[in-house]
C-alpha cells in the first residue's frame, strides 16, 4: 500500500492501521492550516481502498484499530462509507473501533440515522477541530462554520453514540482576542461535551511576521510563551464537563499536562498552570525548538 503525501493522524493513532478513503479536505479554507495545500479533495474510488484493505488485511490481519484520512472523510457520501466500513469489518474480524478526523459541517449533512448507521460499523471516534468557540473569530480564520454549527453538529454524533475527541487552538485570536476566544471556546466546549479535550497552540506557518502582517492582518499579533498559560487558564478555569479526558501533550503546546480527567482534576490542571505562569523559565516550558516535533 502506497500513501498519498502529506499524510496526518492524531497522536493517539500511533499503532492504528490507516487508510485514506478520501485525499486532503473538503473545505481547505481555514487560515491557520496549510495542511492540505497541495492537494486537491478527492472521495477514492472504492476499488482502491478495497486493494488497500485486502493486502494490509494480509499483513495485520489481527487489527483492532484503524484511522481513516486524510482531513474529513465524514464529507463522503453515507453509502460510500458504509460500504467502506462493512468491507473493514469483514477483513479484520478482531476489530474493536475505526476513528476518523470530522468537520462540524459534514456531520451536519449527515441525518441521525446516517450516523447511527456509521456507529453500527463499528466507527466510534470523532477528531474534532473546534479550533474556537468565537464567532468573529470563526469567521475571520475562515472556518465555514458558526459556534452553533459546531455545537449543533457534535451533539448529533454524540446522541448517535459516536464519541468525540475535541480540540481548540491556543493563541488563534492573537493578544487582543485572547481572552475572548479562551471565553467563548470553554463555553461551546461545555456545549458539546466531549469524551476527549485538548489544546493545541497555534504555530504560523509559513513564519510569525508573515502570519500577522499578510495572513491575518489588521493589527494581529501573536501570543508569547506566558500569554498562552494565561489563555488556558482563561480556559480551563471555565471547563464543566463530566468524565472528560484533558491533555495538553501536543507537541505544539508550551507546557505538557497529561493523564488528567474533568472535573477530578480540575484543580490540579490550574495548579500546574499557575505554577507555570510564576515560572516561564526554559526550564519549566517546552522550548521553541522542540515545539511541533
Amino acid at each position: 500500500m502506497e500513501y498519498d503525501f502529506p499524510l496526518f493522524r492524531p497522536p493517539s493513532e500511533a499503532r492504528s492501521l490507516i487508510f485514506q478513503v478520501t485525499l486532503g479536505c473538503s473545505w481547505n479554507r481555514c487560515l491557520f492550516c496549510a495542511s492540505y495545500r497541495t492537494k486537491e479533495f478527492l472521495v477514492r474510488p472504492f476499488e482502491e481502498v478495497e486493494r488497500d484493505v485486502v493486502e494490509m488485511s494480509g499483513r495485520y490481519p489481527d487489527a483492532r484499530k484503524i484511522f481513516l484520512a486524510d482531513g474529513d472523510p465524514m464529507a463522503a457520501p453515507t453509502d460510500y462509507l458504509v460500504k467502506v466500513l462493512d468491507l473493514m469489518n469483514r477483513r479484520f474480524p478482531s476489530l474493536e473501533r475505526i476513528s476518523t478526523y470530522a468537520g462540524p459541517t459534514n456531520l451536519m449533512e449527515k441525518t441521525p440515522e446516517e450516523l447511527g448507521m456509521l456507529k453500527e460499523r463499528k466507527l466510534d471516534l470523532l477528531y474534532l477541530g473546534i479550533e474556537t468557540g468565537n464567532d468573529e473569530l470563526l469567521k475571520r480564520i475562515g472556518k465555514g462554520a458558526t459556534a452553533g454549527q459546531i455545537v449543533e453538529g457534535s451533539r448529533m454524533a454524540l446522541q448517535a453514540g459516536l464519541r468525540i475527541s475535541a480540540f481548540i487552538i491556543l493563541g488563534l485570536g492573537g493578544v487582543d482576542g485572547s481572552h475572548a476566544h479562551a471565553k467563548d471556546s470553554a463555553r461551546v466546549v461545555n456545549g458539546i461535551a466531549p469524551q476527549f479535550l485538548a489544546t493545541l497552540t497555534l504555530i504560523p506557518l509559513p513564519d510569525a511576521r508573515t502570519y500577522e502582517e499578510q495572513i491575518m492582518g489588521r493589527g494581529f499579533r501573536l501570543i508569547d510563551p506566558v500569554q498562552s498559560l494565561q489563555e488556558l487558564r482563561w480556559f480551563v478555569e471555565d471547563l464543566e464537563l463530566s468524565s472528560c479526558k484533558f491533555g495538553t501533550e501536543h507537541a505544539s503546546n508550551y507546557l505538557p499536562i497529561a493523564g488528567m480527567t474533568l472535573p477530578g482534576d480540575k484543580d490540579e490542571i490550574l495548579r500546574r498552570i499557575d505554577k507555570a505562569l510564576l515560572d516561564a523559565s526554559p526550564g519549566m516550558l517546552r522550548p521553541e525548538w522542540m515545539r511541533g516535533l
